[in-house]
């Protein structure tokens, strides 16, 4: 099934899933996704209501950082240009991103053991749009009052990174 977390349509359609128990799953899982559809929280608590009572909920969402801003103008421009504009982008950021990656986790950027290649994590970063991003706290908190306890949480290999949580439903 593919679809938008924000349509109605598809959500309902995954409640008469026939592995839906009572229109609920014991795992709602979305990697890095939440956060790119122009409504970060409704699109949480459109995930958070499919989750069965006891089940879990699995995100990972960008961390708000003092650069957020500027991230969400790059990628705003980025989406504007042209092709050409969006090739000089990625040229001019790849070997900025990599550096940085390369100080704060001290590791090759290319070797990674999930995800993407090194080169399309770069567009998405650069280009990912729309763009959301939070703290901790706003997120648990949110949650929290969706009745959901976090159980774990993984911060940010870097500092614009996704922080990653694990909820467990009341």
């Amino acid at each position: 099934m593919q679809g938008s977390i924000l349509d109605p349509e598809l959500i309902h359609k995954l409640q008469l899933d026939s592995r839906a128990k009572e229109g609920k799953f014991d795992i709602v899982h979305s990697w890095g996704v939440l956060h790119h559809t122009g409504s970060m929280f409704k699109a949480i608590r459109n995930s958070a209501a499919l989750v069965s009572e006891q089940g879990y909920l699995v995100l990972a969402i960008y961390q708000t950082h003092w650069s957020s801003a500027l991230w969400k103008c790059v990628k705003i421009l980025y989406n504007k240009s042209p092709p050409i504009g969006r090739r000089l982008f990625i040229w001019l950021f790849y070997p900025l991103i990599y550096l940085a990656k390369w100080i704060v986790t001290r590791e090759n950027p290319k070797n990674k053991n999930r995800g993407m290649d090194f080169y399309y994590d770069v567009i998405d970063w650069v280009g990912g749009y729309p763009y959301e991003y939070a703290n901790r706290a706003e997120i648990t908190d949110y949650l929290e009052e969706l009745g959901f306890d976090l159980i774990r949480f993984f911060p940010p290999t870097a500092p614009t990174g996704c922080m990653e949580f694990v909820f467990r439903k009341r």
